[in-house]
């Protein structure tokens, strides 16, 4: 099984076919994207977005048809699950060949380290961990804005406090060693147990979008 998370950067207009081009060529069973737009479709994949952002919400200039998250899967989904915040998270059950999964797509801090917003996502989102934690196998993944190695971000208080939640809720970061990127996909332990996992990244250059990609492989 795939999982792949990516953030597009608010898709530039000139880059949309390009990125949608690079989706098909990383054939992801399950995508996270983040700073996406309705218009990022993949053909025989399911998708399940947050809330169209509005003209002026946050103080932004959001464009026609701009959301904050998508996931896109191959895969049946069975149900949704309502989050605190329609705009930033979103979260479903799908049926994949190693059983349910929760995947919870994720932007902690839309506007990276400003507060109180990064701490309200942080800990609402953490909170909803928490509740859909026992019995569940779980995908947490998207843009944490927070990095697990390499340069320090937002805080040193920040990685700690997801580090003691994967602990306590038996989650496992695949992308922590990944020097300083923001994007992460976080697993239930008990689902890769006995597997193999393989990370590749893509968009090094970050000519597509200002974020690399990250691909997870469950062998």
């Amino acid at each position: 099984m795939r999982i792949a998370t990516w953030n597009l950067e608010r898709v530039k207009k000139r880059k949309r076919q390009l990125i949608i081009e690079k989706l098909i060529e990383i054939d992801a069973d399950i995508f996270i994207l983040t700073e996406t737009d309705s218009s990022i479709q993949l053909d025989n994949y399911i998708c399940i977005s947050t809330e169209l952002l509005p003209f002026g919400l946050d103080n932004t200039n959001y464009e026609v048809g701009e959301n904050r998250l998508s996931i896109l899967t191959r895969f049946e989904i069975t149900n949704r699950h309502e989050t605190y915040d329609s705009y930033t998270t979103v979260c479903s059950d799908i049926e994949t060949p190693l059983g349910t999964l929760t995947v919870y797509g994720s932007i902690i801090g839309v506007f990276g380290n400003k507060q109180p917003r990064f701490d309200n996502d942080l800990y609402g989102q953490l909170a909803e961990i928490e509740r859909l934690y026992p019995n569940r196998h779980i995908c947490f993944a998207g843009d944490l804005n927070t990095t697990f190695s390499g340069r320090v971000w937002p805080s040193k208080k920040a990685r700690q406090t997801l580090n003691d939640s994967f602990e306590k809720y038996k989650l496992f970061n695949t992308t922590s060693s990944i020097q300083d990127t923001v994007d992460h996909i976080v697993l239930s332990r008990s689902l890769i147990e006995n597997k193999q996992l393989e990370i590749q990244t893509w968009n090094q250059d970050k000519k597509l979008s200002d974020h690399v990609g990250h691909l997870l492989t469950l062998k």
